[in-house]
C-alpha cells in the first residue's frame, strides 16, 4: 500500500520513468495536468509520489515502479526518516533470520494483529543480541 504523504523530486520522477531530469521539467511545462508541487523549495519542488505515478500511468510513461525505487521511496518517505525506516527494517530483518517462524505467526494476520504482535517480538530478538531495548517516551 502506498503512503500518500511520500512525496519525490524531479530527480525521483525521472528515475521512475527511466527518462532524464529535463524531461521531467518539459513535462511539467508542457502538460497542464502534471501534478502540481507539494513542497520542497521553488528550485527543488517535492511532488506526491501517488499523483506523479497516476500521472505517469495516464500518460504510458510508467508500467510498474522498479522494485529498488519503490524500496527508497519507502525509505525516503518515513516519517522519522531514512535511517529510522533502515534501522526498523534491519530489526525485521534480525527477527526473519531468528525466529522465522515467529515472523511467519505474526506476518500471517491483519496489519492491526502484526501490529500490536511485532514490538513483542523484536523485543525477544533483540535484547539478547544488545541489552536492553530503549523505548521511546521515557521507558526503560
Amino acid at each position: 500500500m502506498q503512503d500518500n504523504a511520500t512525496e519525490v523530486t524531479a530527480a525521483g520522477i525521472a528515475r521512475l520513468a527511466g527518462v532524464g531530469r529535463a524531461a521531467v521539467s518539459n513535462w511539467r511545462r508542457r502538460h497542464a495536468g502534471f501534478p502540481k508541487p507539494v513542497g520542497g523549495t521553488e528550485t527543488s519542488p517535492s511532488f506526491a509520489l501517488a499523483e506523479v505515478e497516476a500521472w505517469l500511468r495516464k500518460q504510458g510513461k510508467l508500467a510498474e515502479v522498479p522494485l529498488r525505487e519503490r524500496v527508497w521511496q519507502q525509505l525516503a518517505g518515513h516519517p522519522e526518516g531514512p535511517v529510522t525506516a533502515l534501522l526498523h527494517a534491519g530489526c525485521v530483518l534480525l527477527l526473519i533470520h531468528d525466529r522465522p517462524t515467529v515472523w511467519l505467526e505474526i506476518g500471517a494476520g491483519s496489519d492491526e494483529r502484526l501490529a500490536a504482535m511485532l514490538p513483542g517480538a523484536l523485543e525477544e530478538v533483540l535484547v539478547p543480541r544488545f541489552g536492553v531495548v530503549a523505548r521511546r517516551g521515557g521507558g526503560g
